[in-house]
């Protein structure tokens, strides 16, 4: 494992209060039911953490209505400010994922980033497993929410 990815999940289990081995060795927060993957994504300067979770799979009636609503999510982010929706295509479960540079990641601005994670991905997956005709998603951060050096 690259030694400043590492460290930052040290670093972030120490101040959440995480047991820092299981976090190394699974790489998986679940905060509110909702296990959220991190990933190292190269090294050195191009290095980015990479943060996915899977939400829910809409049921056969509403594959078309989420599948829109999911495009216009992603368009401009404007329902997930930077992270992307998509659908697997073996189920179609839906998921959140993002990225961020490492180098612009403190464990601080990680706990931030997976806490907006978490949220927009559980209103994301009450909409899918819900039923509701319109998403009600809560506004996401946008890119230059404080993940900046």
């Amino acid at each position: 494992m690259y030694q400043p990815y590492k460290d930052l999940l040290i670093t972030l289990a120490e101040e959440i209060g995480l047991d820092t081995a299981s976090l190394i060795a699974t790489e998986e927060i679940v905060i509110d039911d909702l296990p959220i993957g991190l990933q190292l994504d190269g090294e050195g300067e191009q290095a980015e953490v990479l943060l996915c979770s899977l939400l829910a799979a809409p049921s056969a009636d509403r594959w078309a209505e989420v599948a829109a609503a999911l495009l216009h999510a992603n368009h401009l982010w404007t329902g997930t400010g930077g992270a992307t929706l998509g659908m697997l295509p073996v189920d179609n479960t839906v998921s959140l994922s993002l990225r961020r540079p490492l180098r612009d990641l403190d464990s601080e601005k990680l706990a931030v980033l997976l806490a907006k994670t978490a949220d927009i991905g559980l209103a994301w997956q009450d909409y899918i497993a819900s039923g509701i005709s319109t998403p009600g998603v809560p506004a996401y951060f946008d890119a230059s929410t404080s993940l900046r050096a």
